[in-house]
This record gives structure tokens, C-alpha cells and sequence, in this order.
């Protein structure tokens, strides 16, 4: 489920270099600057005006606002969601998130790459197995309602920065809190992002 033009150019985070990784068949990639949050505020009121609901503006435009300063303070780069026609949607909903992660005396990134082998099930995936993948569940509650936050990890170490900085993907799943750690429904998206995240690569242009 690849879709050439919905290829990412990493260009933003002048920290991260140059990178190309295929996304799913009808997702959208975007950066975390103040244009995006623009860009997404003017189609969502288009799409609530013509709902007949332009009152739930206002109230989105502080979640949309609200979601990008907390990307940004996490050093985050670049997000990407499924498009209305996307045909992930059969699986439900996600989303698509890049960090840029440093080492730090506390924590250097080699340990978080020890602790998710060791106690999270972490396991070397990609060309050359250059990236390590593990997930997490955590509870949350949505509306109201107890659920679970299935979070696939995937690091891939930066160039030349002898392991002291990575990129991190992580995408997010939430799904009812009695569903199984092996539902089906889970090791399809563990599939489906495994293999758009081994796309990853460098650019060398």
C-alpha cells in the first residue's frame, strides 16, 4: 500500500538530514510549522462550514494549536495522517509521528536501544537491520471511556552522529481496552508501518 507521491521529503528540521520513506497508500505528510497548522485549520473550517457546524471552529483551531506546540516540544519534525479515501481506515484510525531524539548522560540512546530489545520486544527490522522496532500499550481514556494507546517505535540512528541522535517514528493506535495484544487488527498495523518505515532511507541529493 505505497504511494510514490506520498513519498516524505524530510527537509524541515535543519538537526535531521535529507531523508525519503514511503507512506501508506492515501496518507498526508506534514511539518510541524505554523503554515501546516494554518493549512489544516482553513480545510477543516471549509469542511465544518459546509457540515453546517462553522460554530466548532473556534474550538478546533485550540486542539489543532494545542497539538502542534506539543509536537514541537518534543523535537518533533513531521506528522502524517490517513486521507479521507486512505484504505488504512478498514483497519481504523492512526497516526504518524517523527522525532528527533538525542542522547543524554542520563539516557544515551544506546540504552533505550538495550531496554527495548530486553523488556519491550524489540527487534532489528529494515536493510540491513539499521532500525529497531518495539511497541508499548498504554491506557488512556477517550470520551470517557477506558481504552488503550498501542504505540509501534521505530529508531534509526542518524549519521555520523556515533549514536547520539536518532530519528524516531512512532505510530499511534487507539483500540478498545479488552482487544488482545494479538488481535489481528494490531499485527496489521505492526505489517503495515513495518513495512513503509523500512522505506526509510538517507537522501544523498
Amino acid at each position: 500500500m505505497s504511494d510514490l507521491r506520498a513519498e516524505l521529503r524530510g527537509t524541515v528540521a535543519p538537526a535531521v538530514p535529507q531523508y525519503r520513506m514511503l507512506l501508506p497508500l492515501g496518507w498526508q505528510s506534514y511539518d510541524v510549522t505554523a503554515d501546516t497548522e494554518r493549512e489544516l485549520l482553513g480545510a477543516a473550517r471549509t469542511r465544518l462550514s459546509q457540515a453546517g457546524r462553522p460554530d466548532l471552529a473556534s474550538g478546533l483551531a485550540v486542539q489543532v494549536g494545542d497539538a502542534l506546540r506539543s509536537l514541537r516540544a518534543q523535537d518533533a519534525f513531521a506528522f502524517a495522517l490517513a486521507g479521507e479515501t486512505a484504505p488504512s481506515w478498514a483497519l481504523g484510525e492512526a497516526s504518524l509521528v517523527g522525532l528527533r531524539r538525542k542522547s543524554t548522560p542520563e539516557i544515551p540512546l544506546d540504552a533505550v536501544v538495550e531496554d527495548a530489545v530486553r523488556n519491550r520486544g524489540g527487534i532489528a527490522i529494515g536493510e540491513g537491520h539499521r532500525m529497531v522496532r518495539w511497541t508499548e500499550r498504554r491506557p488512556v481514556t477517550l470520551e470517557g471511556v477506558a481504552a488503550v494507546s498501542f504505540l509501534i517505535n521505530y529508531l534509526i540512528p542518524i549519521p555520523g552522529t556515533r549514536r547520539t541522535q536518532a530519528v524516531q517514528w512512532t505510530a499511534t493506535v487507539a483500540h478498545a481496552a479488552d482487544m488482545a495484544e494479538d488481535d489481528p487488527v494490531l499485527l496489521a498495523w505492526v505489517a503495515l508501518f513495518d513495512h513503509h518505515v523500512a522505506t526509510f532511507t538517507w537522501s544523498t541529493r
